[in-house]
């Protein structure tokens, strides 16, 4: 199957006004959403509905809640397990919304290392998490897709590492959610895309310094783009590439002004083998 390029679908955010917003991701060659519900305020299922349907594109996703609330890795067993329900509630929405994926956060922010000993016991909550939220997923026809994290969380960032896990665990309805961004702030993202392999189900596309998780649109930042490309293709992707950027309409025209969708459509073609080196 041919990857398809996709965009994260913003409600609740005044800056991202559905109809001119998400117009100008059509023309950049998005056929899908991903829905992002800003968790500031109560955002209804009806609002995100429309959300959706004024853009004129389907949804296939949903980026699911994360924090401390919604940590699957939290090291008391009562708070993992009120997290596996959120994210079970999460994949109910999803197929509301049309779609039939939800992304997870595997931990959650910390501003310091925590010891080893902590990491263990957070990598053995998020494994049960993981198997429960995989099983109910089979039961309602939804994947649960495990996001690489930039460093500062406390586990999730080795996309090999992560991807080792669910290969071991070997549930049908749980995947890996790779983060080009986040990959590049920890390390060489190309390699731990490979390294991920055959349990990236969904891409999350964007770029950045290498410093922060700018949310960047691709050829903006430092990630090499045929080297991405390339490495999709090795993998034999073919699921959605989408693109999670926050520009305001203004200049997502300028970078459609620049020539941005050819680019785009270029690293597409790459990305699935119908181009050249």
């Amino acid at each position: 199957m041919a990857i398809r390029l996709g965009t994260v679908a913003p409600v609740g955010f005044p800056d991202f006004p559905p109809v001119d917003w998400l117009a100008c991701f059509r023309k950049l060659g998005c056929t899908v959403v991903q829905a992002y519900r800003n968790q500031q305020v109560n955002v209804s299922t009806r609002e995100m509905i429309d959300y959706i349907a004024a853009g004129g594109m389907p949804c296939d996703s949903l980026h699911g809640v994360f924090g401390e609330e919604s940590d699957p890795s939290a090291c008391g067993e009562e708070h993992r397990r009120a997290a596996v329900d959120i994210y079970k509630r999460e994949g109910d929405l999803v197929l509301t919304l049309g779609g039939s994926l939800v992304v997870v956060h595997c931990s959650t922010i910390r501003g310091e290392p925590v010891p080893q000993a902590e990491r263990r016991l957070r990598w053995g909550q998020l494994r049960k998490s993981m198997v429960e939220l995989a099983r109910h997923g089979e039961q309602i026809g939804v994947t649960y897709a495990f996001e690489n994290l930039p460093a500062y969380h406390v586990i999730g960032s080795d996309a090999g590492e992560l991807a080792a896990v669910l290969r071991e665990l070997n549930e049908p309805a749980g995947g890996m959610c790779y983060d080009s961004g986040h990959a590049l702030m920890v390390g060489e993202p190309y390699e731990a895309l490979r390294a991920a392999g055959d349990q990236v189900v969904y891409v999350h596309l964007c770029d950045n310094s290498g410093v922060s998780d700018d949310h960047e649109m691709p050829t903006y930042g430092a990630i090499d783009c045929d080297a991405l490309a390339d490495a999709l293709r090795d993998i034999e992707y073919g699921g959605t590439m989408m693109l999670e950027v926050f520009h305001a309409t203004d200049r997502l025209n300028e970078m459609i002004d620049d020539g941005l969708a050819d680019r785009l459509a270029r690293l597409m073609q790459r990305a699935n083998g119908q181009a050249g080196p």
